[in-house]
């Protein structure tokens, strides 16, 4: 039974009483000052005129039953308004999947909009009648994108290895995961996230390392993705007198084929669309690597947060992993309107925005805001975790004016709160001032 507190939120010059979260999350200080860094000053506004339309649509939102006893946070900002409307705005709640808006500004800062991640084969040994005298090297890339089969897959690599004449294989297949830690989840998840919301990491990643439940092949999914070319191998008519371990790539291999991933905006939009945790988690260690040779999620935390102090919000040491598996996140409606809003400063930002899920039409979006003023206009990232939903995101109102909001309700079943939340935002959209 969650602890509930009463809060006085003011509202559009108004004052109400909303029921608020648990009381032992920790709350952050208002900003008294914009300092000189503040690239996008008019995030950092309160409230600075007046709509009467707007105000009488919101009040008569907020007299909604389904947000009686659970925790809310919002913020919404409106142009040439300012934040119209906030409750809790300063209380962190974890963020769930609105991690992601974090690790895809991370990835389309330091790895780059149109890089590629390249998983390469290689041998240092010769190749003499259709033998490869020694052994195969699977060298992985952090590529979360690499199946087994298809296009861009082991496959395909196998394919290549066979084009070159190459029948025999009389070593083993070795697998080079040297490019990311050997740390197989992140800090704060349940015992159960694998594989069935995430794979196991690795900077070796095939199908998303979720075909397999067995406790080896999570301990070692780059051993599995070793087992898996072996069979692919074979299906191309190359025969490995060894078997698939463990190894690093020795100095002067040549490659003999590689696959490469989609541009990274690609990648990025599904992972923020479809809210792909095993490419959330993956990005984040890359990101890390790019930025500090260390290919490690909290390398990869540290680099975001170099980029979200760059636009001044203060540091922050509730972060544990890309996705929002882990519980020990926690940020503000408040801070989320303001990160996703400052983001516009970057030329990035076209990426990132394209990047979010259009209400009513694709992502985690596609069944919501159908046959509203929101519908093909809102766009955004959803967050759903036990107890818990989110959305961060941005839309036109009916009178033009550019809108930037963070809603998260917490709850034990926080799905009624949301969909009021939801209703209020539709509210903001048709207003015609």
């Amino acid at each position: 039974m969650r602890i509930l507190a009463a809060v006085v939120a003011t509202v559009i010059g108004t004052s109400m009483t909303v029921p608020a979260v648990a009381l032992q999350a920790p709350f952050e200080p208002e900003a008294v000052t914009v300092r000189s860094c503040i690239a996008y000053p008019d995030a950092w506004t309160g409230k600075l005129s007046r709509s009467p339309s707007l105000e009488s649509s919101i009040a008569e939102g907020l007299d909604d039953p389904r947000l009686v006893g659970v925790g809310v946070g919002l913020s919404i900002w409106v142009q040439g308004l300012g934040e119209v409307f906030a409750v809790n705005p300063d209380f962190r709640f974890r963020p769930a999947s609105n991690q992601k808006i974090l690790t895809a500004m991370g990835a389309l800062e330091y790895i780059g909009a149109d890089a590629v991640l390249t998983t390469r084969l290689s041998s240092s040994a010769p190749v003499d009648d259709g033998v490869l005298r020694g052994d195969l090297v699977l060298v992985g890339s952090g590529d979360p994108t690499l199946a087994s089969a298809g296009t861009h897959s082991l496959d395909s690599l196998a394919r290549q290895v066979a084009a070159m004449g190459i029948g025999t294989i009389s070593g083993d297949v070795l697998i080079d995961e040297s490019r990311f830690d050997r740390l197989r989840t992140a800090n704060g998840w349940s015992g159960f996230w694998i594989p069935t919301w995430v794979g196991s990491l690795s900077a070796v990643v095939v199908d998303e390392n979720r075909a397999s439940a067995l406790a080896a092949d999570i301990a070692e999914p780059a051993l599995d993705a070793g087992r898996s070319l072996i069979v692919a191998l074979a299906e191309n008519g190359i025969r490995v007198g060894g078997e698939a371990t463990l190894g690093l790539e020795p100095s002067g291999a040549v490659t003999l084929a590689a696959t490469s991933s989609v541009p990274l905006s690609d990648i990025v939009g599904e992972m923020v669309r479809d809210s792909n945790n095993m490419y959330a988690e993956t990005l984040l260690k890359e990101i890390g690597y790019r930025h500090s040779g260390l290919g490690t999620s909290q390398s990869g935390l540290a680099a975001i947060e170099e980029l979200v102090r760059s636009m001044c919000f203060p540091r922050s040491l509730l972060q544990q992993d890309g996705s929002g598996l882990s519980d020990g996140n926690t940020r503000s409606a408040r801070q989320w309107r303001r990160i996703l809003q400052s983001a516009q400063r970057f030329t990035w930002w076209p990426d990132l925005e394209q990047s979010l899920a259009v209400a009513g039409v694709d992502g985690t979006l596609e069944r919501r805001f159908v046959d509203t003023e929101a519908e093909a206009n809102l766009r955004g990232k959803t967050g759903s975790i036990t107890g818990l939903r989110a959305l961060t995101g941005t839309f036109t109102t009916a009178g033009g004016r550019t809108v930037f909001f963070s809603a998260i309700v917490d709850a034990d079943e926080p799905r009624p709160g949301m969909a009021a939340l939801d209703d209020l935002l539709v509210r903001v959209a048709a207003d015609g001032s």
